[in-house]
């Protein structure tokens, strides 16, 4: 893994998997998509798939009561927070092969 700081965060390719913070406390993993003038595309794997944030919630608190399931995002969505003191973790070749072999460990492979 590496950290970057916003300006170079930019710079790099759609697809690059990483976790965005503040010195040293970071955020959930988000995929990266397409970059803007000073924004960018992502995705959050960790949040339901809904039509807006109050379905989400809605989501979040049954499957809290009831254990039911919910699909994950899969929408992508602008960032819009343009915190210049925010640092990226960068999940690098082998960080994504070892967690590669988490998930395919999760799904009994």
């Amino acid at each position: 893994m590496r950290i970057v700081d916003r300006k170079t965060f930019l710079t790099l390719p759609a697809g690059t998997i990483y976790c965005k913070g503040v010195q040293w406390a970071f955020d959930g993993i988000c995929i990266k998509d397409d970059s803007m003038e000073n924004d960018w595309i992502y995705l959050d794997p960790a949040w339901p798939s809904a039509h807006d944030s109050g379905e989400a919630i809605d989501l979040l608190e049954k499957s809290l009561e009831t254990g039911s399931s919910f699909a994950c995002e899969d929408a992508f969505g602008r960032d819009g927070c343009f915190d210049e003191e925010n640092v990226f973790l960068i999940s690098e070749k082998d960080d994504l092969k070892a967690l590669r072999s988490h998930i395919d460990r999760a799904l009994g492979q």
